[in-house]
């Protein structure tokens, strides 16, 4: 499958739910009681932002792909950022755990909030898509030398050792990842947003082990 088709494909799953769902609700809702309504609306809800977060990994990539991707640097408390994502997420992939420890951040990281939090979305949605419900997501925020990290490790399906060397690379889907929804996008992303940054991204995995992502920034 080419490039365009496979985003196409990715862009319309979420499409095609929101619009067999909403006509369902069209023509039975007479027939409908109260939690049904209540049901569907919340699938409809998960599917357009799906097809929001799709959307705006496209948009990003094509302007990092441009170069237009300049980071606006300001102080901001790292800890608070990573708290509210955690949170969003978890509301999201409701019932899943997220367990957040927060070691030895420091009160203030210079970097670019916006950008940072797009990098931290990726790697969690990645860690919820490919793990079952039941299992939760390890998120460590801690200070090693002069560099801030934010870990985030999954029991998912894993990932590959002939993959692992791949994964930065655009539209490359790990073999067993296939049938999962999804572009290929957002880890290249976020590696260059770090490397705007002058960070970098960590990934240790193995197939039906889980997959650990850390993501390392400069304190300044």
């Amino acid at each position: 499958m080419s490039r365009l088709a496979l985003l196409a494909h990715q862009l319309t799953t979420p499409l095609s739910t929101i619009s067999t769902l909403a006509q369902g609700m069209m023509r039975r809702t007479d027939q409908l009681s109260q939690e049904d309504i209540r049901e569907r609306a919340e699938k409809i809800w998960r599917a357009s932002q799906r097809l929001q977060e799709l959307i705006d990994t496209v948009m990003s990539y094509t302007r990092a792909n441009a170069g237009a991707i300049v980071p606006d640097r300001s102080q901001f408390n790292i800890e608070a950022l990573l708290r509210r994502v955690c949170s969003e997420q978890s509301a999201q992939a409701s019932p899943r755990t997220f367990d957040l420890k927060i070691r030895n951040l420091p009160p203030l990281i210079t970097a670019d909030p916006i950008l940072l939090e797009q990098v931290l979305i990726i790697v969690l949605s990645n860690a919820t898509k490919y793990s079952p419900l039941d299992r939760p997501i390890h998120v460590i925020g801690d200070m090693k030398g002069d560099e801030v990290t934010v870990t985030v490790r999954d029991e998912g399906i894993g990932i590959g050792e002939n993959d692992l060397p791949f994964l930065m690379q655009p539209f490359f889907r790990g073999e067993n990842a296939k049938s999962i929804p999804g572009t290929g996008l957002g880890l290249s992303l976020a590696w260059h947003i770090l490397k705007l940054h002058g960070g970098r991204l960590q990934i240790e995995s193995a197939r039906d082990s889980g997959t650990t992502v850390t993501i390392i920034l400069p304190k300044a």
